[in-house]
C-alpha cells in the first residue's frame, strides 16, 4: 500500500489543471546559441561567397555580418550558411547570429584588386570559327562598327594557332596572319591578343583533328624534351614574332633590312588556351612550363613591350589554377599577366562572379608573390555553346547583363573582359550594341572607387558601385536583378541620372525614390 501511495503521489505531481506535463515541459530548456567552427576562405574580394561551417544555426534564416555589415545570404542550413562579403569596411569579424543571439566571431580579411583608369583596352572582342563571325581568314575580315570600338583583339579560332600555321618542320603558311596583320594595321589603335594552342598533327603520336581542335591535337609535341622544350615550337614563336606581312605590317619588331609600315602590332601573348581542359592539353603541368619556358624570352626578344599572359584556365578549376601560380613562383615567372575564362552560362553576373571569378581574384591577390599582378578575363560570353543568352531571361535582363557584367569585372581590377563570337553576340543585336556602347562612353576615362556590390539582400536589392568620370563628376552605377524591377532612394547630392538607352537625362532630388531595372543607369552629383 505505502508503494502504491508514493505512486499515486508523484503522477498526482504532474497533474495540473486536468493536463498531464512531462518534465521537460515543466523545465523548457533554453536554445543553444549558434557555433562558428570555420569559415571558408578566410580570405576574400567583395561579393565572394564564404561558406559559414558551425553548429545551431537552426533551419530559419538568421542573419551574417562581416564587421558589422550585413551580409546576403544565399543559403541556410543548420550547420552551414552561404553568406557573400558585403561592401565597406567588411575586413574584421564573421558573426552568425540567431533568433538575436550572435555566434562567436571568426576573423576575415577583405581583400581588393587596386582599379586603374578606364581605357579602350578594357572592352575586349574577339571573332570565332564561322564565316558569319569577322569573316574568312583568308578572305576579307569584317571589323566591329561599334561607336565605341572595343580596343583589345584576341586571335583565337581565326586560323592563327600553332596548328594552323605550321604545315612541316620548319615550313609555314602565313596566309591568313597576313590578312590579320593588315587589317590589324588599318584600324590602330588596337592591341593584339595571339593564342598559342594545338600541337600540329605532324610533330604529335596522335592526331585530334578535326575533333574539338581544328587543325591539330592536344598531345606533347613528338620532339619535346625537359631541357629545351620543343624545338618546333621554339621555331614557330621565332618565325611567328620576327614576321611580316607583304605588306610591311609586321607582328613584332620591324626585322633588319626590311621596309615596316607597322611594327609591334601583336605584344600581347596567351602562352595556352585553357590548358587545364584535356581536350586541349593532355601532357602534365610541369611539361607545359617546360615547352614555354623556353618560348618566353624568344617574344621578349621579338616583341617590344611584350605582355606575357598566362596560359587561360575555365570556371571551376580553382586547385588547377593556383598549381599553375605556384608553379611560376617555384620555377621562375613567365608571365606579365593573369588571365582566365568564365562565361556566365544561365547565370547572372552577379551570380557567376560570387560563385567563380571572385574566387580566381580572391586566391589571386591573398598570395604575396601575385597580389599587384594585373589580370582579364580573356574569353567570355553568355553560353559556351550557343553564345545566346538563355530564354530564362527577358530582353531587357540580356541587354543588362553584358553590361553588368563589366561594369563587376573593371570595378574589381580586370584590365579586359573579351567577348567570344562578338559580332554574332554584341555587334548583331541592337538593344546589345546600343547599351554597351552608352556604358563604353560613360567608363572611359573614369574610374572605379571600389567593387559592385549588393546594398541588401534578396533579388530586388539594389547594386550599386561609386565612380568618377572622367571630368571629374561623381557618379553611381545602379541597377536590380530582379526583372520585375525595383525602387531605389537616391542619395545626398546626386541631381540627374542617365540611362544607356539613348543618353537620356533625368532630374532627380536627394530621397527621391526612383525605379530602377536590370539595366544599369548612372547617377551624378
Amino acid at each position: 500500500m505505502r508503494r502504491l501511495f508514493a505512486y499515486l503521489s508523484l503522477a498526482l505531481a504532474f497533474i495540473v489543471g486536468g493536463s498531464i506535463h512531462s518534465p521537460a515541459q515543466a523545465r523548457p530548456q533554453q536554445a543553444k546559441p549558434p557555433v562558428i567552427t570555420s569559415i571558408n576562405p578566410v580570405t576574400g574580394v567583395v561579393g565572394a561567397s564564404v561558406t559559414v561551417f558551425g553548429t545551431n544555426f537552426g533551419t530559419s534564416q538568421g542573419s551574417v555580418t562581416f564587421n558589422g555589415n550585413p551580409a546576403s545570404v544565399v543559403q541556410w542550413t543548420d550547420y552551414s550558411i552561404v553568406a557573400k562579403v558585403p561592401s565597406g569596411n567588411a575586413s574584421g569579424n564573421v558573426v552568425a547570429t540567431v533568433a538575436s543571439t550572435p555566434s562567436n566571431a571568426v576573423a576575415f580579411k577583405v581583400v581588393t584588386m587596386p582599379t586603374t583608369s578606364i581605357v579602350h583596352t578594357n572592352f575586349g572582342f574577339q571573332c570565332g570559327f564561322d564565316p558569319s563571325d569577322c569573316g574568312g581568314p583568308h578572305g576579307s575580315i569584317i571589323w566591329p562598327q561599334s561607336t565605341a570600338q572595343p580596343e583589345f583583339l584576341r586571335l583565337h579560332d581565326v586560323s592563327t594557332s600553332w596548328s594552323d600555321m605550321s604545315t612541316g618542320p620548319g615550313a609555314y603558311d602565313w596566309t591568313a596572319l597576313d590578312t590579320w596583320l593588315d587589317v590589324i594595321a588599318q584600324h590602330q589603335p588596337v592591341n593584339v591578343i595571339e593564342v598559342f594552342s594545338w600541337v600540329p598533327c605532324w610533330d604529335a603520336p596522335t592526331c585530334e583533328a578535326p575533333g574539338i581542335a581544328p587543325t591539330g591535337t592536344n598531345s606533347l609535341p613528338l620532339d619535346f624534351s625537359k631541357a629545351n622544350g620543343s624545338t618546333a615550337f621554339n621555331d614557330f614563336v621565332t618565325q611567328f614574332t620576327q614576321h611580316c606581312s607583304t605588306n610591311g605590317n609586321c607582328a613584332g619588331n620591324c626585322p633588319p633590312d626590311t621596309t615596316c609600315k607597322s611594327t609591334n602590332l601583336i605584344r600581347y601573348y596567351e602562352l595556352w588556351n585553357e590548358w587545364n581542359t584535356t581536350v586541349r592539353w593532355s601532357g602534365t603541368i610541369n611539361e607545359l612550363y617546360e615547352m614555354l619556358a623556353p618560348a618566353v624570352p624568344i617574344i621578349r626578344a621579338n616583341v617590344k613591350n611584350a605582355v606575357i599572359l598566362t596560359p587561360s584556365t575555365t570556371s571551376g578549376n580553382n586547385p588547377v589554377f593556383l598549381s599553375w601560380l605556384n608553379l611560376e613562383t617555384t620555377n621562375g615567372r613567365l608571365s606579365d599577366w593573369v588571365v582566365w575564362h568564365d562565361y556566365l552560362e544561365g547565370r547572372t553576373p552577379e551570380a557567376e562572379w560570387s560563385m567563380f571569378s571572385s574566387l580566381y581574384l580572391s586566391n589571386l591577390v591573398s598570395l604575396s608573390a601575385w597580389k599587384s599582378y594585373p589580370w582579364a578575363d580573356t574569353e567570355t560570353n553568355f553560353n559556351v555553346d550557343t553564345f545566346a543568352c538563355p530564354d530564362i531571361f527577358n530582353a531587357e535582363d540580356c541587354t543588362g547583363q553584358v553590361v553588368r557584367w563589366q561594369l563587376i569585372n573593371s570595378s574589381n581590377g580586370a584590365q579586359s573582359l573579351n567577348w567570344y563570337k562578338w559580332m554574332e553576340t554584341i555587334e548583331a543585336n541592337s538593344q546589345y550594341k546600343t547599351a554597351y556602347n552608352s556604358m563604353a562612353q560613360f567608363l572611359m576615362g573614369g574610374k572605379f572607387a571600389g567593387p559592385c556590390a549588393a546594398t541588401g539582400s534578396g533579388a530586388s536589392a539594389p547594386w550599386t558601385c561609386s565612380f568618377t568620370e572622367s571630368s571629374g563628376v561623381k557618379a553611381l552605377w545602379v541597377w536590380t536583378t530582379s526583372e520585375a524591377g525595383a525602387s531605389y532612394t537616391v542619395p545626398t547630392g546626386y541631381v540627374d541620372y542617365l540611362d544607356l538607352t539613348g543618353g537620356a537625362k533625368t532630374t532627380i532630388d536627394a530621397g527621391q525614390a526612383i525605379p530602377i531595372t536590370t539595366i544599369p543607369i548612372i547617377l551624378e552629383q
